[in-house]
């Protein structure tokens, strides 16, 4: 078993780095390098770092910085020796088929070895492949090229195999740059790192409370003197805040903190922020809301303008959610929004599409229009941008309403930002409103609850 001492490196000038935080009480240490053009170029967004980070992160294991570099040789070379002294290097990224996927000999020449073609991973390629109904060739074969002495890491999902590798008391992990597949490799690198480390490895707990509505700075105020009174930091906890527009995630890494005073921290936060809190655990706002449209017996459906279906999207990106939604109407034209939910024209000359009596019609237009499939409408109306404003309604207007057949409620908001924006917030809004009103019906409560999806 080799453990390194977390000694951080000079970046090389070959990459960009993020710094993600440093926490020198938290042992072992990871770095995370990320490889391709692509990714330097600005045309594909790096989620991998994040994703990483954040599974490591549970396992009590502290990234300390991640950097993305170019597809050769040298620069991968370079990035990896400035790695060393991590306990664990995690790398993405060079392990296809084709001329620019370098991260096997990369490995190998730092390391000091030859490249080897893996019985393990010829097998688990072919049988990939024949599985998508594919013949393995000498090209596919070149994925299973692996530094002598490298462990094969399993692929569920994708062609390409992982590896890893001792390098000079740093672990190597080496995983495809397809976010999907990394995600379903990282239980095969929490094997890998229990293996390693043993006792040094475990998940580390970690208590989260869900915030809706509060700006991050007003809600660090109100926090973090609880925080203070209470000595929470202090015992050994560490408080992160993660924005996500009008979600807020306060997150309580639990350290060495006494659980009746992380128990007595959220119940003082909860008292503190009041309705704006909407749960606890992984599980978010959109998850919440099927899970309490469920336990009720309840259907929800959207009538949406300028969210274009993201809250049906929202919706249906949680598994099961077709117990509580069966459709949705994307009215994005006037003549939908009277044809088919129903709206008065009257009311639209008079008041215009992004409106306060329109958005009320949309909401309970929708549960008509799809009767016996909708106890619950949602109707969204409003201005995403960049154009189409005026004066009386800017960009970020936007109308909400939802019905639910005892009543319908409504609230107008002016949400800032471009027009993807001003989208996502809207949809999240809108959930939010269907959360409210469960909650006034006393079918929706603040929970512990693991992410359903």
């Amino acid at each position: 078993m080799f453990l390194g001492g977390g000694r951080l490196c000079a970046l090389r000038a070959v990459c960009t780095c993020t710094d993600l935080g440093d926490d020198p009480g938290v042992q072992p240490s990871a770095e995370i390098i990320c490889v391709g053009d692509e990714l330097l170029a600005g045309d594909t967004l790096d989620t991998n770092s994040a994703d990483i980070a954040r599974f490591l992160r549970l396992w009590g294991v502290t990234v300390r910085r991640a950097v993305s570099v170019a597809d050769g040789e040298a620069a991968i070379v370079g990035a990896l020796e400035d790695a060393l002294g991590a306990d664990l290097c995690v790398v993405t990224g060079g392990l296809g088929p084709t001329g620019d996927d370098l991260t096997a000999a990369a490995v190998a020449s730092a390391a000091g070895v030859d490249r080897v073609r893996s019985p393990a991973a010829i097998e688990a390629i072919t049988a990939r492949l024949a599985a998508r109904g594919h013949a393995c060739d000498e090209v596919q074969l070149r994925q299973a090229e692996v530094p002598a002495g490298a462990t094969i890491v399993d692929n569920p999902i994708g062609i390409a195999p992982g590896f890893a590798l001792d390098l000079r008391g740093t672990l190597v992990v080496c995983l495809p740059g397809v976010p999907t597949e990394v995600r379903a490799m990282l239980e095969g690198l929490a094997s890998l790192l229990r293996a390693r480390l043993g006792d040094a490895l475990g998940p580390r707990p970690r208590r989260i409370l869900r915030v809706f509505g509060l700006r991050e700075g007003d809600l660090a105020g109100r926090l973090e003197p609880i925080f203070a009174a209470l000595g929470l930091e202090a015992a050994g906890a560490v408080v992160h805040y993660r924005a996500r527009g009008p979600e807020i995630e306060v997150t309580i890494d639990v350290g060495g903190a006494p659980s009746a005073l992380v128990d007595a921290a959220i119940s003082r936060a909860r008292e503190a922020l009041g309705d704006a809190v909407y749960g606890l655990g992984e599980a978010d706002l959109a998850a919440r809301v099927v899970a309490a449209l469920i336990a009720a017996e309840l259907r929800v459906a959207s009538a949406e303008s300028c969210t274009g279906g993201r809250v049906a999207a929202a919706i249906t990106g949680i598994a099961g959610s077709s117990a509580c939604f069966h459709g949705a109407i994307v009215a994005y034209d006037n003549g939908v929004k009277s044809g088919v939910l129903g709206v008065d024209e009257a009311i639209l000359a008079e008041h215009g599409a992004v409106s306060e009596p329109v958005a009320r019609a949309m909401a309970e237009g929708v549960r008509v229009a799809l009767a016996g499939h909708a106890d619950i409408g949602v109707g969204i109306t409003g201005i995403a941008g960049p154009g189409g404003g005026s004066p009386a309604k800017p960009v970020g207007t936007v109308d909400f309403a939802v019905s639910d057949g005892e009543r319908t409620t409504h609230r107008r908001l002016h949400l800032r930002g471009d027009r993807s924006t001003i989208q996502a917030h809207a949809t999240a809004w809108a959930l939010w409103l269907v959360w409210e009103r469960l909650r006034e019906r006393g079918l929706a409560e603040v929970t512990e609850l693991a992410e359903l999806a």
